[in-house]
């Protein structure tokens, strides 16, 4: 059975290919999507075996790629967008639409098409981060709506994302701008700050007055006040953005001779701080995150466990979003439960828009996959095993040695073209990507013992990585290439991930 969030990718495939959204416009998404998911949602109920869903797949296939070629011929359409072979039925995936590339428009506010970069926090973490503009604005010529930053004050690490709202025309403006806006207030509140030192951290630690919303604790109070400061410095600047173009005539024609408003730069928001607290003569990591909209923040624990940081804002209806602009969205109760801490040793914190969030649904435990993926494809490096504990650790899993998981290659890396110019002839234009699952799959060892296992991971990946010059890559260079490559049913959206982690040792 298909899952909640690939039923709400096709739908969002349908209206986007049948071009719905352009005729009827809300923050997120409109009425349609909600009326066509709830049909589409009970054909699903209704359709009881495999042989049926996939003939349900074929049709809606066959309706939206020959939509496409009505409505826009793609003549110099990438060999990757022909209709893909589903193995097991032998049939077209619906949502393998005929992908063209077009370059992102250059003006008004125009977004770079990608970016990547990183920062040295304290401690030995690294900190990296990246987005990518989403199939869909690829073959519309569109920009990019996502934004991030990376700021290290101090003590503390910072960081913010944000995913502009895809019906409004100048929502990279809003991410842009509120991103900017956060992280400059947080570095300038948090740069002097330390947290008391304590004998002991518990869950007491982090009661809250059950009727403000309070941390007991002054400290944590004093953080979680800044943080959310630094939301309602976000939505300012936003407004600031939206006057400072309201007269603008390059807008007023885009919009269709209307001034700019405040809601044309609807975007999400989502803020995660982290400092270090000497415990236990160990280093462990306290975080305070704060959401308005979708997209997830997870961590990794040193013993690998999955914990979720947000509760995603949600719509009236199913699909939907909420944004900076939306109404009470900068309400203190709102924000006091959107704000989530953590306190533990850490493997790794990831703060994204739901471009990649929703590839990794459900987020519990699919958090860790993303996790796990990264690791296999060398994103974030794996140390090199040695020869006989490869050999030992392998004859314990059903690969049993090398040679096995040489031969099960083909169950667990793909081989994907990226949608790009043409004359970009400096980017890898072929990679490989590695699935985790796939692989802990062939191996028929839990997916949380092999994301656990270096050897094994070094064993699955040889050290190699996605294309054969991604060796001289810095890490934030392999997970842009990393997240404009791997492949998802239905997933065509901007994405941006950023990664605060602790490099894997032996």
């Amino acid at each position: 059975m298909w899952s909640e969030i690939e039923i709400k990718q096709l739908v969002k495939a349908i209206i986007w290919k049948l071009g719905l959204n352009s005729k009827q416009e809300q923050e997120s998404t409109d009425n349609k999507f909600t009326d066509l998911l709830h049909k589409f949602t009970a054909a699903l109920d209704s359709t009881k075996t495999d042989q049926l869903q996939s003939k349900l797949r074929q049709e809606l296939s066959e309706v939206l790629l020959k939509k496409s070629s009505e409505a826009s011929p793609l003549p110099n359409a990438h060999p990757e967008s022909e209709p893909q072979q589903d193995p097991q039925n032998n049939t077209p995936s619906v949502i393998t639409a005929v992908w063209k590339y077009l370059p992102v428009p250059e003006k008004p506010d125009k977004h770079d098409e990608f970016d990547s970069k990183h920062e040295n926090p304290p401690g030995n973490l690294k900190l990296i981060g990246a987005r990518v503009r989403g199939k869909g604005h690829k073959h519309e010529g569109t920009n990019c709506d996502d934004w991030f930053e990376l700021v290290v004050s101090g003590s503390w690490t910072i960081i913010a994302v944000s995913d502009g709202a895809g019906s409004k025309k100048f929502s990279r403006v809003g991410a842009k701008v509120s991103c900017e806006a956060a992280c400059q207030l947080l570095a300038q509140e948090l740069k002097e700050y330390q947290l008391q030192e304590r004998d002991e951290w518990s869950v007491d630690t982090f009661k809250r007055d059950q009727t403000t919303g309070a941390f007991a604790q002054q400290d944590l109070e004093f953080v979680q006040q800044k943080l959310h400061k630094a939301v309602k410095a976000a939505y300012e600047a936003v407004e600031k953005a939206a006057m400072a173009r309201n007269n603008s005539v390059d807008h007023y024609q885009i919009l269709g001779n209307r001034r700019l408003n405040i809601k044309d730069l609807s975007a999400t928001l989502l803020l995660a701080v982290h400092t270090i607290v000497s415990y236990k003569e160990n280093d462990y990591s306290f975080v305070l995150t704060c959401q308005v909209g979708d997209g997830m923040i997870a961590a990794v624990d040193h013993n690998y466990e999955l914990q979720l940081l947000c509760q995603p804002d949600k719509g009236e209806f199913a699909g939907q979003t909420e944004f900076l602009t939306s109404k009470n969205k900068l309400d203190k109760n709102n924000l006091i439960g959107n704000t989530f801490p953590f306190f533990s040793p850490i493997k790794a914190l990831m703060v994204m828009t739901d471009g990649v969030a929703e590839d990794y649904f459900p987020y519990n435990p699919r958090m860790l996959e993303l996790y796990g993926d990264l690791l296999l494809n060398q994103v974030i490096e794996t140390p090199q095993a040695d020869d006989e504990d490869i050999a030992n650790q392998l004859r314990q899993t059903n690969l049993g040695s090398i040679a096995g998981v040489e031969e099960a290659k083909d169950k667990f890396i793909s081989t994907e073209k990226r949608i790009m110019a043409a004359q970009a002839t400096d980017e890898a234009k072929t990679v490989c990507i590695r699935s985790v699952a796939g692989y802990a799959k062939e191996l028929d060892v839990s997916l949380s013992k092999v994301i656990a296992n270096h050897t094994l991971l070094w064993a699955g990946s040889n050290g190699e990585t996605m294309w054969k010059q991604g060796k001289n890559q810095s890490p934030e260079e392999k997970l842009r290439i990393w997240l404009d490559s791997y492949y998802r049913r239905a997933s065509f959206d901007d994405r941006t991930l950023t990664i605060l982690y602790r490099e894997v040792i032996k």
